[in-house]
């Protein structure tokens, strides 16, 4: 029986129709394959993975858009998904370049941290994977300092005070200058905002002060307990020391007794304080305008500018 020419176009409509349909459904399908948690949410809505990563950071991203999975991880997921059941084995990795995505795809919806010191390093310069240092638990991104010590195990912090910081405390990570070492800036940034005003700032600043130098140059917090401040001999060397004129009577050896730290310059309190005969017979005088400390070395550190040590 042949059929009419209208009953033609209606089965050429609805065959059209069909087909539409068929791709639209296809794509959709595709489209929760690819994107839809709650692909992921019919095995693990009961995992606590799926827990964390619904009262986390990342809530708003899709499984999909980080734990990518090869064609046949695919399939496989399909095949066990059309049949009720769960996929065997590993099919969800989190690849290599997964955060880049997002994080440094100059997206405003994403921090960006393409261009902060600590990632320059760790992750372009070094090619460290990001879920090294943030997946130290399951879907939690904040990096702890624990991950820190893994590659850096030498750097505990031997000062008593500072133990309890975060290493990002001091290596301020997201910044964009060049390294991650503090600089005199980061040190007195912290100590300021706790009411510590070490007077250092302000008598480096002018050019060729004797301590324009970083605070690393004499406090050095990974050294053991005891160590944590360098001796003032690493500088100034102690056998030079003991030719520097009055620096070399025994009872002048302990520095700190007239060089204050910080200021480092002493005061006539200073010599007073041991020699107080010294008050009636120099009134209004400077003591070392008759007592001369000289021969004592200056040293050659680094400014912040040059590069902390």
């Amino acid at each position: 029986m042949r059929l009419s020419r209208n009953a033609k176009t209606i089965l050429a409509g609805l065959a059209a129709l069909a087909l539409v349909g068929l791709v639209a459904g296809f794509l959709r399908f595709k489209e929760f394959v690819d994107e839809d948690p709650r692909l992921c949410a019919t095995c693990h809505r009961a995992s606590p993975e799926f827990a964390l990563w619904m009262g986390g950071t990342h809530r708003s991203v899709s499984c999909q858009r980080c734990h990518h999975s090869t064609p046949e991880q695919g399939l496989a997921m399909l095949r066990a998904f059309l049949a009720g059941q769960k996929p065997k084995g590993k099919h969800a990795e989190v690849e290599v370049g997964a955060c880049a995505q997002c994080h440094f795809s100059h997206d405003p919806r994403w921090p960006q941290v393409g261009n902060s010191r600590g990632h320059r390093i760790h992750y372009q310069e070094r090619g460290i994977a990001c879920v090294r240092c943030h997946a130290a638990s399951m879907h939690g991104f904040e990096p702890v300092a624990k991950k820190c010590e893994e590659c850096h195990p030498r750097h505990a912090v031997g000062v008593e005070k500072m133990a309890a910081l975060h290493c990002f405390a001091c290596h301020e990570f997201l910044g964009s200058e060049q390294g991650l070492r503090p600089t005199r800036r980061d040190c007195m940034r912290c100590h300021t905002a706790q009411g510590i005003h070490a007077p250092m700032n302000e008598h480096g600043a002018t050019h060729g002060a004797p301590m324009e130098m970083s605070c690393s140059a004499c406090h050095r917090p990974h050294r053991p307990a005891g160590q944590t401040l360098a001796a003032c001999a690493e500088c100034h060397g102690s056998d030079a020391m003991a030719k520097g004129g009055l620096h070399a009577i025994p009872g002048h050896r302990t520095c700190l007794e007239c060089h204050k730290p910080h200021t480092w310059t002493a005061e006539q309190a200073d010599c007073l304080r041991c020699h107080p005969s010294g008050k009636a017979h120099a009134e209004g005088t400077a003591c070392t305008t008759c007592h001369a400390f000289v021969g004592a070395p200056l040293p050659t550190f680094p400014t912040d500018e040059g590069g902390a040590r």
